[in-house]
């Protein structure tokens, strides 16, 4: 049993175009076999055209192989030996669907595939009719598979090349006749030849048909690199056509996920993963983001077993101008170069300590910061800064002032060498502050022991020449 009607086959629209019947169309296709049986058989349960059509192109897409030697023209041969050129596929298609009372035109014209080779002998695909005056394109030959180093290799994917918009159609596929574009406008041979490529993998990931359309008229399609591994699961619904990003500039991301899978956005160390996209439902999820670091930007998805990250999409990254990294600074004021520069920068632990990234940024350029002391996390992180001194290096003779609220009721003080001060003035509200004046080179800490332990840890740590 060969029937296919009634399963789930992937995702493409049952959406079908406007085209008046053409007898100059029809292919004039000679046949001894009677189609007939192999046709009810096939289409046996579809419950529309529309339905028949697909059985059909499944099974001519699953079966029949491209003839690399050439020859193989006919329907009948072709359906014998389980191989033809597009030629004996559309041949083939025709008679099924004949038997099975669909109405079928092969159009012919040029053909570029996506290393952009325009095949001089031609090509021919088919456009089925799945009601009055409305069907859709296909081309099986393409979709079957594709020939590499002289061998036919069939695609996994048989319905990239099943139902395809005129204006995806139109940019690999150039008929003789302009009304066999579909288009209102319709392109002109000059401009067929000058889009570039159209590569399987944007249509793997879904990217929006009109766009890429327009794009390409207007000579504009530029897209980032795209990677193999997020077929069938991903699809991008909106994303930059661009090579490269801007920082500073806001841009939307839209995804649609067909599987339960973590993705980000990664650009370097900013990185906004799947939780911090909005959920649209139905699998859609967006993004709105800044770009602030250099190199690189890409979106990219975890594996099934949760273990290792790949890449879908890369973009590289503009040469920033000053304007550029200003916006920057107003979002994310640690992320400019004058901030990365500062050694020992760590947000995560200062921001716990009640010191966001837009005050430490402050007081970073307040006080002439290159390098900050070390605030460690853990135990030792007991307090909310009010305020502290903020350079690493201290001068001998100077006088500090530490002002915090703690956050354990533990034992508090300064140690610079064997000099520990714990003279603390403690207002109503519980901030405690302390000036110091440090006498002894190398470490100056803030410690705190904390109520039932032995040991003092360190909060800060300075050094002193």
């Amino acid at each position: 049993m060969i029937a296919f009607c009634g399963w789930s086959i992937c995702c493409f629209s049952q959406q079908d175009y406007y085209k008046k019947p053409d007898d100059s169309k029809i292919p004039p296709v000679k046949s001894r076999l009677n189609y007939a049986p192999m046709a009810a058989e096939l289409t046996a349960g579809c419950g529309s055209d529309y339905e028949k059509i697909k059985a059909i192109y499944q099974w001519i897409c699953e079966h029949i192989a491209y003839d690399t030697s050439y020859k193989i023209r006919s329907a009948d041969e072709c359906l014998k030996k389980q191989k033809g050129v597009c030629q004996a596929y559309c041949g083939l298609f025709y008679l099924l669907a004949k038997a099975a009372n669909i109405r079928v035109e092969t159009w012919e014209g040029k053909s570029k595939d996506q290393t952009g080779f325009v095949n001089p002998a031609g090509h021919g695909w088919l456009f089925a009719y799945t009601r009055e005056n409305h069907g859709i394109l296909m081309d099986p030959t393409w979709g079957a598979g594709s020939v590499e180093g002289g061998q036919f290799v069939r695609d996994n994917n048989i319905w990239l090349w099943f139902n395809v918009a005129p204006e995806r159609m139109i940019l690999s596929h150039f008929p003789n006749d302009a009304a066999c574009q579909l288009l209102e406008n319709p392109v002109t041979e000059k401009e067929f030849l000058a889009f570039p490529p159209a590569k399987l993998v944007w249509m793997e990931y879904g990217l929006n048909d009109h766009q890429l359309f327009e794009s390409a008229r207007e000579q504009k399609l530029v897209l980032p690199q795209f990677y193999n591994g997020g077929e069938g699961i991903v699809e991008f619904i909106d994303i930059p056509f661009s090579t490269s990003l801007n920082v500073g500039t806001t841009y939307t991301f839209r995804v649609k996920m067909n599987s339960e899978r973590e993705f980000a956005v990664m650009n370097n160390g900013a990185v906004s993963r799947k939780s911090e996209w909005t959920d649209e439902g139905n699998g859609v999820y967006s993004i709105q983001f800044m770009p602030r670091e250099t190199e690189s930007l890409s979106i990219s998805m975890q594996d099934e077993s949760g273990t290792s990250w790949s890449t879908l999409v890369r973009y590289e990254i503009a040469t920033p101008t000053q304007a550029e990294w200003s916006v920057v600074a107003r979002h994310y004021p640690l992320s400019t170069p004058e901030m990365k520069a500062v050694k020992n920068m760590n947000a995560r632990e200062w921001a716990a300590a009640g010191i966001d990234e837009f005050k430490l940024a402050e007081l970073v350029r307040a006080q002439g910061v290159t390098e900050l002391p070390t605030l460690y996390d853990g135990r030792g992180q007991q307090l909310t800064i009010a305020s502290v001194p903020m350079n690493r290096e201290m001068k001998t003779g100077e006088s500090y002032t530490f002002s915090f609220y703690p956050k354990t009721d533990g034992k508090w003080a300064v140690v610079n060498g064997q000099d520990w001060f714990t003279d603390w003035q403690i207002a109503e509200d519980g901030m405690h502050s302390i000036t110091v004046s440090p006498k002894t080179s190398g470490r100056l800490s803030l410690f705190v022991q904390n109520p039932g332990e032995d040991s003092y840890w360190s909060c800060l740590e300075y050094m002193v020449p």
